[in-house]
């Protein structure tokens, strides 16, 4: 009994109780009794999670159990796209001819109004920490990442592009290994009397002067191509780049003639 209790049940001198004195003993004692149910009761419960939280187990990830090597080739398999993964809309230059034509005008509200983004990570690179230290390298190292430059000059210029390669932060920008400045237009660089400048405007751009891009010329018969690479990264001499593969069809979209 607490020291209301206590003090409550004194008796008065000639051994009579007061009434005043035998409510005020009623109350605590109902208020002791009171916090002793509702602690039991919050034990009890506490007891009812646990046990419920140890009998419930999670399914198993058997994708997890399989060997590295093959867990690394669903990986590729779900991350990595057989078409290149456009960062703004591309140029004119792709979509030659009447119905072509429009579908780029389609294709550029698309972007303009936000329809269109340019990439996102994988979802599965985000269920956890092991399958993203593995999954998110395949991502960036094995797509085609394709950009635009023949609008350099208008108001947005390659903002998107640049918003993008920000946002995905330095470490991953240093694991692209397929990010290209294209234009379908081969003579792009050299025909227009503003083509150095536009090339030019380019190289003075965010993506090298801020984001620490390096370029590399891989222009040919078919288009105009400019590999960017960032961080230490050096191509290996004896690959042969896709921009220079007959045709160039890892960076052509769906369509492009």
């Amino acid at each position: 009994m607490d020291r209301v209790s206590r003090r409550a049940w004194r008796r008065l001198p000639g051994g009579a109780v007061s009434s005043r004195t035998y409510k005020a003993a009623i109350a605590a004692t109902a208020h002791l009794i009171w916090n002793i149910f509702h602690t039991l009761r919050m034990i009890l419960q506490a007891m009812d999670v646990s046990n419920l939280a140890t009998s419930v187990e999670s399914p198993p990830c058997y994708l997890l159990k399989l060997p590295t090597e093959l867990q690394l080739d669903i990986y590729e398999l779900v991350v990595v796209e057989n078409k290149p993964l456009l960062t703004d809309f591309a140029c004119n230059s792709s979509y030659r001819g009447y119905t072509r034509r429009r579908l780029g005008n389609e294709e550029e509200r698309a972007w303009g109004w936000g329809d269109r983004k340019p990439p996102m990570q994988p979802a599965l690179t985000r269920t956890c920490r092991f399958i993203r230290a593995n999954a998110l390298p395949l991502f960036y190292k094995k797509n085609v990442f394709r950009a635009s430059y023949c609008h350099i000059y208008q108001e947005r210029g390659i903002s998107r592009t640049v918003t993008w390669l920000r946002m995905i932060g330095p470490q991953n920008r240093e694991m692209l290994r397929h990010f290209y400045f294209y234009d379908r237009n081969e003579d792009q660089d050299t025909m227009y009397s503003n083509s150095h400048e536009l090339l030019q405007a380019l190289k003075d751009s965010a993506v090298f002067t801020e984001l620490g891009g390096k370029m590399e010329t891989l222009s040919s018969k078919d288009c105009c191509a400019h590999l960017v690479t960032f961080g230490e990264y050096q191509r290996n001499a004896r690959e042969v780049p896709i921009a220079l593969e007959p045709g160039v069809p890892k960076l052509r979209i769906e369509g492009e003639v």
